[in-house]
């Protein structure tokens, strides 16, 4: 017997008394007020990220210029590693970005755990050759996610500097920025919009102190050539 105010809710297996039908209830409530804002939440960054890409594809693809005098076919892309050597279990070495010009922008150095360098580029076919942006390095005891960013030492205002000759017009130059923009959407992405297209590159075998250039042939693949 329940004295006046005792309820039960009929469980499938058990009988619960009235106070912890309601908070089980509460519970349910508030388990489908989080999923529901989770759902809001991911609706809101898919639309936000599909405007921004589609925004900037546009932009790249409207009343744009040729980049005839900075694609590469055949060519070394002003960016150089030098490995200076190899301990146990660590590497280190340095990557050198210049501009078309030769110009020295800003050298990074740093040891790595693991025996083989990578370096991951993100490859975009232009005006019959191919622009590349280096993007991440890591070794082959870590992943590319967790690899060092690389588009900082290149980028500024908004421009890869990897590709500045002296002599673009403004309107080139927009389009670069544009074409960047987009490239470096990569790194924040959700994957299920799909990738752009990346080369990797990687040196295991090497001389010490030798400088080594990214080159980048006909059909976008990239190798690393002795300088």
């Amino acid at each position: 017997m329940c004295n006046t105010g005792c309820g039960t809710y009929e469980h499938p297996n058990r009988a619960v008394p009235g106070a912890a039908a309601i908070m089980i209830a509460a519970g349910r409530k508030k388990r489908g007020s989080l999923v529901a804002a989770s759902i809001a939440v991911f609706t809101a960054a898919v639309l936000l990220c599909t405007g921004v890409f589609v925004y900037l594809t546009l932009h790249v693809t409207t009343d744009s210029p040729t980049l005839e005098q900075v694609v590469l076919r055949d060519a070394r892309l002003p960016c150089t590693v030098t490995v200076y050597g190899r301990s146990q279990d660590t590497l280190s070495a340095r990557i050198s970005f210049y501009t078309a010009r030769g110009n020295l922008v800003k050298i990074m150095e740093r040891s790595w755990s693991g025996w083989e360098l990578i370096i991951d580029c993100i490859v975009v076919g232009e005006s019959g050759g191919w622009l590349v942006f280096p993007f991440r390095v890591y070794t082959d005891e870590t992943s590319v996610a967790k690899g060092l960013d690389l588009f900082r030492f290149y980028a500024d205002d908004g421009f890869p500097v990897l590709y500045e000759t002296g002599s673009l017009q403004p309107e080139e130059k927009k389009r670069l920025q544009n074409i960047f923009s987009i490239v470096k959407t990569e790194a924040w992405m959700p994957g299920f919009f799909g990738t752009l297209r990346h080369e990797t590159v990687s040196i295991r075998t090497f001389e010490a102190g030798r400088e080594y250039a990214l080159y980048v042939n006909e059909r976008g693949k990239l190798s690393l050539v002795a300088n």
